[in-house]
């Protein structure tokens, strides 16, 4: 029996075909993974439609976080462009009329779970969220203070109680600190 011995050559010619398929493997995948649209935004095209692209924008958001339903997307995005301008009310009651009008599209374990999300919810910011006035620390929504409360003891309290109150004394009634020229707070 004669056996054959492979050649350097045919090595080299081995490893060639490795290398290319590779290299046609990673072409494709490069190309599959830049599927991003070149050119400029939405926004940035049709800057005059600003009002309505951030709200449809923000209902995608909602809809994929809450599993909304297409319907109930299209709602919450005519709500979002319809409540854009704070008019007369001001934020409270913007924020409070969004509220009204949000469980009214939304189911009830949909509002829970909004409600739930940060940023949403009482301490979730807003202007008795972390840092506006009765609010504690960022992170420090919903009733997380409340639980970490239980947990001090009086003087603990007590010493937590009179660093939010100098945090607040700094910051002044309307919760933006003092500036100086360069930015920085004092």
């Amino acid at each position: 029996m004669k056996t054959k011995k492979i050649g350097i050559k045919q090595v080299l010619a081995g490893l060639g075909v490795v290398y290319l398929v590779l290299f046609v493997g990673y072409l494709a995948y490069m190309g599959l993974k830049n599927t991003r649209p070149s050119g400029p935004s939405e926004l940035e095209a049709h800057p005059e439609r600003q009002d309505e692209i951030l709200a449809r924008q923000r209902a995608e958001e909602m809809r994929d976080r809450l599993g909304l339903s297409e319907e109930q997307t299209q709602q919450i995005a005519q709500l979002l462009q319809s409540m854009g301008d704070p008019g007369q009310g001001g934020f409270r009651g913007r924020r409070e009329a969004m509220r009204e009008e949000l469980a009214k599209i939304l189911t009830p374990e949909q509002l829970a779970k909004l409600e739930s999300a940060p940023g949403f919810g009482p301490g979730g910011g807003g202007p008795r969220g972390p840092g506006g006035p009765g609010g504690g620390p960022p992170g420090m929504g919903g009733g997380r203070m409340e639980e970490v409360r239980s947990k001090m003891t009086p003087d603990q309290q007590a010493r937590l109680d009179a660093r939010l109150q100098d945090m607040r004394d700094k910051r002044g009634p309307r919760g933006g600190g003092q500036r100086q020229p360069g930015g920085q707070g004092q």
